[in-house]
């Protein structure tokens, strides 16, 4: 568990990265949506581009330490798979989109789901995972469910799921890069 600190620790600033530009994401997609819709495609390949790729360093930076390590590495892999797919065919369907940004929620939700019932977490990280995994569980739902119909609607959702979870990473990078001190004491 304390090489596991230690490496969110080192790693804390991918987390912040990733949080602040999940943040600034979810401001435009809420302030704007429909500006947001018709430029989708694009930010959001680039989006999963790089959440990918900071995915894939943390899964391989922390395999010694972290059990899932692989499903991370799944997960990074698929994403930066997407995001490029996306990236080359700036026309895709937005229905095909859709359903690639639900599955990801969905593999999102299953990940946090598995990471708050693994003991070897403390109870503050398991909480956190347990909001994120609830959070992207809904939102993947949304999305399925009306995936034409709401265009602006699942910019909107998509945009409050940014706005949540955004932070929610910038507070884990704080945490991470003091050591999660807090729990410590607890």
């Amino acid at each position: 568990m304390q090489e596991e600190i230690e490496l969110y620790k080192k790693d804390w600033w991918m987390f912040f990265v990733g949080g602040l530009i999940t943040l600034l994401f979810g401001i435009v997609a809420v302030v704007n949506p429909a500006q947001t819709t018709a430029s989708l495609g694009f930010f959001f390949g680039v989006y999963l581009l790089v959440g990918g790729a900071i995915e894939v360093v943390q899964s391989l930076t922390s395999a010694k330490a972290k059990s899932l390590w692989l499903l991370h590495l799944i997960l990074g892999s698929l994403q930066v798979l997407i995001g490029i797919y996306i990236l080359q065919r700036p026309l895709l369907a937005l229905k095909t989109l859709i359903a690639f940004i639900a599955l990801a929620l969905l593999l999102r939700a299953v990940i946090h789901f598995v990471e708050v019932f693994d003991s070897a977490y403390d109870a503050v990280y398991r909480t956190w995972q347990g909001v994120a995994a609830v959070i992207s569980l809904m939102a993947c739902i949304v999305i399925w469910r009306y995936p034409i119909q709401g265009t602006l609607a699942f910019v909107w959702v998509l945009g409050v799921f940014a706005l949540i979870n955004g932070p929610i990473l910038i507070a884990f990078s704080l945490e991470a890069k003091n050591g999660f001190s807090k729990s410590k004491a607890s």
